[in-house]
């Protein structure tokens, strides 16, 4: 596993973590500083493999618990075109093949029911 992140992925996962959506925005204030009794962070880039030609793949998910390995991936409208959908599924089984879950969440799911959305992520714990 490389320990090294690029800086021009630093830089995008600063990016993200500076312009939130208002559906992260509010999960993040569920989760942060241990709310829910596990660690998570945002938009942490996690190292993925390495292809033939020794450059590093990393994917940069919305929050994560490196300690449980547990991956929060929250979904709006854009997520539904094709292209993006199968981009997603893509990531999802490289993380998978990492040995993390996936959990994926709607911004309706966030915004209509943050009660179950807590629960469905609490009850994912190992």
């Amino acid at each position: 596993m490389t320990w090294y992140i690029p800086n021009i992925l630093k830089e995008a996962a600063r990016n993200l973590r500076k312009n939130m959506t208002k559906s992260e925005k509010i999960i993040w204030n569920e989760i942060k500083n241990k709310k829910l009794w596990q660690k998570f962070l945002r938009q942490k880039p996690i190292y993925l493999y390495t292809e033939i030609s020794w450059m590093d793949r990393y994917i940069i998910p919305d929050f994560c618990s490196l300690d449980i390995k547990l991956i929060l991936e929250i979904d709006w409208n854009i997520h539904d075109l094709d292209d993006i959908f199968l981009l997603d599924k893509e990531k999802e089984k490289l993380l998978i093949n990492k040995w993390f879950k996936v959990i994926r969440i709607t911004n309706d799911e966030i915004i209509n029911d943050l009660n179950n959305v807590i629960k469905k992520i609490v009850s994912s714990f190992p």
